[in-house]
């Protein structure tokens, strides 16, 4: 999948939420990214076996999920990096800080019609 697909399916299908609903956990030491906290936030969350990541609108790919960790690690700070299944029930966010925070809907009608899925704290 490339960068450009990923980008148009991000835009119509990631749902809009709001940053302050959410909690979020370090995901960076401050000197590299704590891939074994970020694998597991992500296994946690998504429970496909492929996830689609967009770093930014020109970087983005599909990947198996055991892939994720170490491709956001390695553009942690690039920019907000979105992350969900192929059937876009289940997100992560890892912010430009290294932050990050998850969450998933069984209700994709909603993510559809652009309303906000409700979070489901990891």
């Amino acid at each position: 999948m490339d960068s450009r697909r990923v980008h148009d399916l991000m835009r119509t299908r990631f749902p809009r939420f709001e940053p302050v609903e959410h909690e979020w956990a370090n995901m960076h030491d401050g000197t590299k990214p704590r891939l074994e906290a970020l694998d597991a936030l992500v296994r946690r969350v998504i429970l496909a076996p492929e996830v689609v990541i967009e770093v930014h609108r020109k970087l983005g790919t599909s990947l198996p999920i055991g892939e994720a960790a170490g491709y956001i690690g390695d553009h942690m700070g690039e920019g907000e990096i979105r992350v969900a299944d192929r059937d876009f029930t289940s997100f992560v966010v890892i912010g430009v800080n290294g932050v990050a925070t998850g969450w998933s809907t069984t209700d994709n009608q909603a993510i559809e019609s652009g309303s906000p899925a409700a979070p489901a704290h990891f």
